[in-house]
């Protein structure tokens, strides 16, 4: 069965030294800190790659995010595995829940995110399903 969670979310970004300190100026390095709100409640930490082009609006990013919470009151972990690109302004942006990365409650968890920017707040529609206890591998 699919289910759906719906809240909102802060999110800090904090910029982290490259591997390559002699790397390209367009490349970039970011903690990431994001509190859930709404049918998700936790914090989630991670770390994103970037890499901005000479083109103004073209650029890429991949993340990954460990988040520690509820969801729909099950507590448990996931991790969320991003890829992103923006080609002239245009978006398309992927995310979803690393395979087995479940853990209590939410172990079998599923599901992409999507998300929403507006007047600033950022929000998400998660879609997913959980397997049951007798659905997961021993």
């Amino acid at each position: 069965m699919t289910l759906h969670a719906h809240g909102t979310f802060t999110v800090q970004l904090t910029p982290q030294p490259l591997a390559d300190p002699t790397a390209d100026s367009l490349l970039g390095r970011l903690a990431i800190a994001k509190e859930f709100q709404g049918d998700i409640t936790g914090m989630s930490y991670g770390e994103m790659l970037s890499a901005r082009s000479a083109v103004d609006g073209s650029a890429g990013y991949v993340a990954i995010e460990r988040f520690t919470g509820t969801l729909h009151g099950r507590r448990g972990s996931f991790v969320l595995q991003h890829s992103g690109t923006m080609t002239r302004g245009a978006q398309q942006l992927t995310i979803s829940v690393v395979p087995d990365s479940g853990t209590d409650e939410l172990e079998g968890l599923t599901g992409t995110m999507n998300l929403q920017i507006a007047d600033g707040v950022h929000a998400y529609d998660f879609i997913f399903t959980q397997a049951t206890s007798h659905d997961t591998p021993a």
